[in-house]
C-alpha cells in the first residue's frame, strides 16, 4: 500500500513507524508526500502494482504535491495492467467528492471526513485510513481510546492536575518569561524516532503566528522552534549544547519502563537509564568543587539548573502513543489560548505556494520578480535537461 497526504504524511507515517510492532504481517505500507520524483520512486521500488492500493489523502484534493504524485502513479498502474485496471487500485480520503471523481476515483471508494479537520490535526479521522489498514481496526480502536481519554481528563481535571494545561503553561513561561527561543523534543525510543517531526508541524504551524485572533499585531512571542532526535542517538549529536551551550534549551524527555523490541531488554534499561541520567544532568549539573583536581575542571563544569520535562509510560502501545498525539495537540490549544492566536489556521503556507506556480508559467520570462529569483530562474531554465 502507497499512501499520501495532501501537503504531510508526518502524522500517519509517524504513528505507523511508533506502532511498529502492531503491523499486520503481509501489509506493507509506504509513504509519499514530498513532489520531488525520487520520493515517489522510492516508494514504488520492488512493488508489484498488481497488489498495491494507493490511498490519496487530500483534504480538498486540490493539493499541487498529492495530485502529481497520484497521476504518476496512475500511470505506473495503468502502464502494467492497463488503464481499465487503475480503479481497482485507488481510493481516496477527503472532503471534495466533485475533485475525487474528476481524478477518476469513484465516490464509492471515498472515505470522507469534516471539512473543519485540518491536517495536523487529522490522524483520528478518515485521514488514518492507511494506519488503519496497517495496525487493524481494533488497535486503531486503541490508539482513538487513548486520545479520548486525554480528552476527558483535559475537560474535567482541575488545573493544577491538568497535565496538557501545566505543560502548556510551562511552555509559555519559558518562551515569555525565561526568553527561551526554542525546544528539544528527545524520545528515549527508536520507534518514536519521527515524533519530533510531527511536533515540529503541529506546534509551528498551529503558533508560528505574528497576528493574534483579532488581526493585530500579537505582542509577544509565540511558538518555540521545535526539534530533536531519539535517545542515545542525540547524546552523540547536540547533548553537548544543551549541557554547556550559552543557549538554555528546555527539553520534553519521552521514555518507557518495558521494549517494544523482543530483543535483549537489558539494553532497554540501559536506554532508559541514559534519559534519566540525561535529565538529572541538565537539572543539577556539576560544579567546581566535584572536578577541582582535573586539570581541565574549567571544561567539565556543568551549570545545571537547565528544565526539562520527562514523560513516562509503561511501554509504546496504540492507546500510549493516542494519549500522547492528544496531549501535545491540547498543549499547542493552551498556548494558543494564552497568546491569543488561531491555532487552526496556517496562512503562512500559503504564499510561497502562489509564488511557486506563477514560477511555474513556462511562457512567463519572469522580469518582473526580484532580481535574485530572476537570475536562479534563468540558471535553472538554462541547465535542466531537456525532456
Amino acid at each position: 500500500m502507497v499512501r499520501w497526504c495532501g501537503g504531510s504524511d508526518l502524522g500517519p507515517a509517524m504513528a505507523h513507524a511508533a506502532l511498529r510492532p502492531y503491523h499486520i504481517p503481509g501489509i506493507e505500507c509506504r509513504f509519499v508526500s514530498n513532489v520531488d520524483p525520487a520520493d515517489l520512486e522510492s516508494a514504488l521500488r520492488g512493488l508489484d502494482p498488481a497488489t498495491t492500493l494507493f490511498v490519496v489523502s487530500s483534504k480538498t484534493f486540490t493539493t499541487i504535491e498529492t495530485l502529481a504524485n497520484a497521476h504518476a502513479a496512475r500511470r505506473w498502474v495503468a502502464d502494467a495492467l492497463g488503464d481499465a485496471a487503475v480503479g481497482a487500485h485507488f481510493v481516496a480520503v477527503s472532503t471534495n467528492s466533485a475533485e475525487v471523481h474528476r481524478f477518476g476515483i469513484e465516490e464509492s471508494e471515498m472515505f470522507p471526513f469534516w471539512d473543519w479537520v485540518g491536517g495536523r490535526y487529522s490522524l483520528a479521522s478518515a485521514i488514518g485510513l492507511s494506519l488503519m489498514l496497517g495496525i487493524g481496526p481494533a488497535h486503531f480502536d486503541e490508539l482513538l481510546s487513548g486520545m479520548y481519554r486525554v480528552d476527558e481528563e483535559v475537560r474535567s481535571c482541575p488545573l493544577r492536575t491538568n497535565a496538557a494545561a501545566m505543560m502548556g503553561l510551562i511552555g509559555v513561561w519559558n518562551r515569555n518569561v525565561l526568553g527561551m527561543s526554542s525546544k528539544a523534543v528527545l524520545p528515549y525510543s527508536h520507534d518514536l524516532r519521527r515524533f519530533p517531526a510531527y511536533l515540529q508541524q503541529l506546534e509551528m504551524e498551529s503558533n508560528g503566528k505574528s497576528v493574534n485572533s483579532n488581526g493585530s499585531t500579537v505582542e509577544m512571542d509565540t511558538s518555540p522552534i521545535v526539534w530533536g532526535e531519539p535517545g542515545t542517538n542525540a547524546q552523540h549529536a547536540f547533548m553537548q549544547l544543551l549541557h554547556q551551550g550559552t543557549t538554555v534549551v528546555p527539553v520534553d524527555f519521552i521514555g518507557f519502563a518495558n521494549p517494544s523490541s523482543s530483543f535483549d531488554d537489558r539494553r532497554h534499561a540501559t536506554l532508559f537509564l541514559n534519559m534519566l541520567a540525561q535529565s538529572r544532568a541538565l537539572a543539577f549539573g556539576r560544579s567546581i568543587h566535584d572536578v577541582a583536581a582535573d586539570p581541565n575542571a574549567s571544561h567539565r563544569v556543568f551549570s545545571g539548573s537547565r528544565p526539562s520535562t520527562t514523560i513516562v509510560a509503561a511501554r509504546l502501545t496504540p492507546s500510549v502513543l493516542g494519549q500522547l498525539v492528544a496531549l501535545y495537540e491540547y498543549v499547542v490549544f493552551v498556548q494558543g489560548v494564552v497568546w491569543g492566536i488561531n491555532s487552526f489556521d496556517q496562512f503562512g503556507v500559503e504564499l510561497g505556494k502562489e509564488m511557486a506556480l506563477g514560477l511555474a508559467d513556462s511562457g512567463a520570462d519572469h522580469r518582473d520578480t526580484d532580481p535574485s529569483t530572476h537570475s536562479l530562474m534563468s540558471w535553472f531554465r538554462s541547465t535542466v535537461d531537456p525532456t
